[in-house]
């Protein structure tokens, strides 16, 4: 659990790049987006975890500590308001996230190590921090006037403006804290390295074009159904007869694929390094035969049509164009960066101090209650990948 939510907090920032140099990318494909829900969850917590409130050494009364570190301590109200300005002003599922326990320690742990990143940040960051959060005060104070329930929950979170800007501020900040440790990690990968990563599984770093069609068992954005797995399986051959039949990739990938990412581009990603892409759309970007159309290939996203239009092997770690090179650079920093934050955690010497989980009630536990019946055990289900 631990390795994975380090492996998070950096996945954000290269993610993050990946999505500003490559717009036209579909974040689900690729495969440090979400391997795993589990992954996801994990991803989400760390990637959030970047806030500070301004007056945390002011704690209110009847405050609980929740976690105590080298230098420093972080109490309940502390946190609960941080997890408020998750839910109110971004939006997400924090709070859910927050309520198991074995996350919310992760979550407390990294919100710690961030609170001490975050004093490395440059007085120019800092500035340019500023700037953003003043505009961001603007946009929130007019969304509370136009936007009663955002006004009403911040309300009842306790939760002010001046809160909010401050946690908006020291998100950017470390923004720029995470990235100059990249940045600097980077510089520190070797040639030998590059190397043998590249000899663990020399065809990821193939450079593939494929054009695809993608049809969608789940809403990209909400996670709700659109479809079942049978009922997209039976979608897809019914793309690929058209395909075959020779239907335009244009047309119908603007009509079927619910990849937004590819699907007003013919479904084209040209040029792609094959590790990107996640397991499954992967191995058929390496085997499928050029020119074909292969079988409907599912992933955790749907079906998808696939056609491998061209496809550059990977021979040798010295002939490797600059692309793949870059990506074996991030994910050698990438392992770099998950022990820096493990040191980071280590020399804080973060101890947790979470009040004990209130014990379920038979009927939730799934104990056998006084009547013949039983009650159906229940476990939290990771819904968002």
């Amino acid at each position: 659990m631990r390795t994975l939510c380090w492996r998070s907090s950096r996945t954000f920032w290269y993610n993050t790049k990946k999505r500003q140099n490559q717009r036209g990318n579909y974040r689900m494909l690729h495969h440090r987006s979400m391997p795993y829900r589990r992954l996801a969850l994990l991803a989400l917590a760390a990637v959030m975890l970047v806030a500070l409130i301004s007056a945390c050494g002011k704690k209110e009364a009847k405050a609980t500590v929740i976690a105590t570190y080298n230098g420093g301590e972080v109490t309940d109200k502390e946190f609960d308001k941080y997890i408020a300005f998750q839910g109110s002003i971004l939006g997400n599922q924090m709070a859910m996230y927050a309520s198991i326990p074995q996350f919310k320690e992760q979550i407390i742990k990294q919100y710690i190590i961030n609170k001490e990143l975050i004093k490395s940040v440059s007085d120019e960051d800092k500035k340019q921090a500023k700037t953003a959060a003043d505009s961001f005060k603007k946009t929130l104070e007019q969304a509370r006037k136009t936007n009663p329930d955002l006004k009403k929950q911040m309300d009842a979170d306790s939760l002010s403006v001046k809160d909010a800007v401050a946690m908006y501020q020291e998100t950017a900040e470390l923004q720029s804290a995470y990235k100059a440790k990249e940045d600097e990690l980077k510089k520190q990968v070797t040639d030998d390295e590059i190397k043998t990563e590249f000899d663990k599984t020399p065809s990821d770093y193939n450079v593939v074009t494929v054009r695809h069609i993608l049809i969608g068992t789940n809403d990209p954005n909400s996670g709700a159904e659109l479809m079942s797995d049978e009922d997209a399986l039976k979608k897809a051959e019914e793309v690929k007869a058209k395909l075959e039949a020779g239907g335009d990739w244009a047309a119908l990938a603007k009509e079927y694929s619910t990849d937004t990412g590819s699907k007003d581009n013919g479904g084209l990603y040209e040029n792609q390094v094959a590790k990107k892409w996640v397991g499954e759309f992967k191995d058929a970007a390496n085997k499928q035969p050029i020119g074909e159309i292969g079988d409907p290939v599912q992933t955790q996203f749907g079906y998808h049509v696939i056609k491998v239009e061209k496809r550059e092997e990977a021979s040798s770690a010295d002939k490797l164009s600059q692309q793949a090179k870059d990506v074996i650079i991030e994910e050698v920093a990438g392992n770099k960066f998950s022990d820096y934050m493990k040191e980071q955690e280590d020399k804080l010497g973060i101890k947790i101090t979470l009040p004990p989980e209130p014990s379920p009630s038979p009927s939730e536990s799934g104990a056998p209650s006084e009547s013949p019946s039983e009650s159906p055990s229940a476990s939290p289900s990771a819904s968002a990948k």
